[in-house]
């Protein structure tokens, strides 16, 4: 898809300045802030911008995914309220699935310490940090997305469609206002759809960095999953969901 001249300099505004608000860009640009956001909702369906309630930040077209250590260290402490909210859906002897998102991850104290539950994954280095604690673990096999530790692929495709856990937790890089979530990864978003399918209850896990976003790839909606963890109240929400 092409973008228009007028997008390329909001791509060359982002460049100098990774974050912006619509105000901004419209003062810079010297037109109106509606037409600065149809612009972006055009970028970001390309993948080319990240918008959030605060403004846009710029994405490489080529690696839109950011790095697992990169969203490990983003809202740290948003992570931890929502593990410690989604812990209280834990109980020994479970049969339990993490994605591969770096949310998920948070959630490893809290299994550590229940009896007899068996953990899957396809994170890699989610693994290994559940194997140092001393919990019974699985690594879903498959093919490196993106050269990130998250695997994917047919492989792991077939593995996720043979087992049926008894709780799956899982975020994304996206979620609207009106429940929509969705990622920039086609892969992972596929391999999520096939946990939520053969998963027996179903926890979405997000912070406010990603609220009232979206990406190209549609997943779910949050009134279809079984739970929703959010880390602070987000008022502004469209969708009834079964919220903790």
């Amino acid at each position: 898809m092409s973008i228009s001249k007028r997008q390329k300099d909001i791509l060359d505004l982002l460049k100098k300045d990774s974050f912006m608000t619509v105000r901004s860009l419209s003062q810079a640009m010297f037109i109106s802030e509606s037409s600065i956001r149809r612009d972006l909702t055009k970028l970001q369906s390309q993948g080319l911008v990240r918008r959030t309630h605060g403004g846009v930040s710029s994405v490489e077209a080529v690696d839109r995914v950011l790095s697992l250590n990169s969203r490990m260290t983003k809202n740290i402490v948003g992570k931890k309220k929502i593990a410690k909210k989604a812990s209280s859906l834990l109980a020994d002897g479970q049969i339990v699935m993490l994605d591969g998102s770096s949310t998920s991850s948070f959630l490893l104290p809290y299994i550590a310490e229940h009896r007899d539950i068996t953990l899957f994954t396809n994170n890699m280095l989610t693994a290994l940090r559940a194997i140092e604690r001393g919990i019974n673990t699985h690594c879903i096999g498959g093919r490196s997305v993106n050269g990130s530790p998250v695997l994917s692929g047919e492989e792991a495709y077939r593995e996720v469609s043979s087992l049926r856990p008894d709780i799956m937790f899982f975020s994304s890089q996206c979620v609207d206002i009106n429940g929509t979530i969705s990622d920039y990864t086609a892969e992972e978003n596929y391999l999520r759809s096939l946990m939520l399918q053969y998963t027996r209850h179903s926890a979405f896990l997000c912070d406010s960095d990603k609220f009232n976003t979206s990406a190209f790839y549609s997943l779910t909606t949050l009134n279809e999953v079984d739970y929703v963890v959010f880390d602070i109240e987000w008022k502004q929400l469209k969708m009834k969901c079964n919220l903790l």
